[in-house]
Parts: structure tokens; C-alpha cells; sequence
């Protein structure tokens, strides 16, 4: 499998989580606008993280995920743990 498949795998399951738990439409998540700019506060991206360590094994520490990344830098971090997918 190429990091572009599994990169597209992450970004798919990350917008789901975000819709499903968060109520995020997938439309504002993808318009490459910052999660501060959307109002995803940190403790949204806390719970996230959670979520990630749960679903894909990704053990993301406090902070890793900041509210000035986009999703694409966010997916960017996620990847480089090496996740399920």
C-alpha cells in the first residue's frame, strides 16, 4: 500500500470521526482552513486524540495536534505514528 493511499485512509477516517462525534461537516474540514478557524477548540482536538489512540493505535501526546493545523497538517502528525489503517 502507498503513503498516498494510507494518507487518503487517515484523512477519510479523521473527517468521520469528526463528523459523527463532533458534528463537523466534512465540506469545512476539507476547505484547507485552519481547526482554530473552524472553531475546534483543544479540547475537541484532546478527545480526538483519544478517539485516534482507540480506532487506529495512534498515541498522540498533549499539544501534537495544535489548533493552527489544518486537517492535512493534522494527518501529517497522525501518519508519522504510524496508525492503523
Amino acid at each position: 500500500m502507498t503513503a498516498t493511499v494510507d494518507t487518503q485512509k487517515i484523512r477519510d477516517r479523521v473527517v468521520s470521526l469528526m463528523e459523527e462525534k463532533f458534528g463537523l461537516p466534512a465540506e469545512e474540514l476539507l476547505s484547507g482552513a485552519s481547526f482554530e478557524d473552524l472553531d475546534i477548540d483543544s479540547l475537541i482536538l484532546i478527545e480526538l486524540g483519544l478517539l485516534l489512540r482507540k480506532e487506529m493505535g495512534v498515541v498522540l501526546q498533549e499539544g501534537e495536534l495544535k489548533s493552527s493545523h489544518t486537517l492535512d497538517e493534522a494527518v501529517a502528525v497522525i501518519e508519522a505514528k504510524g496508525p492503523r489503517v
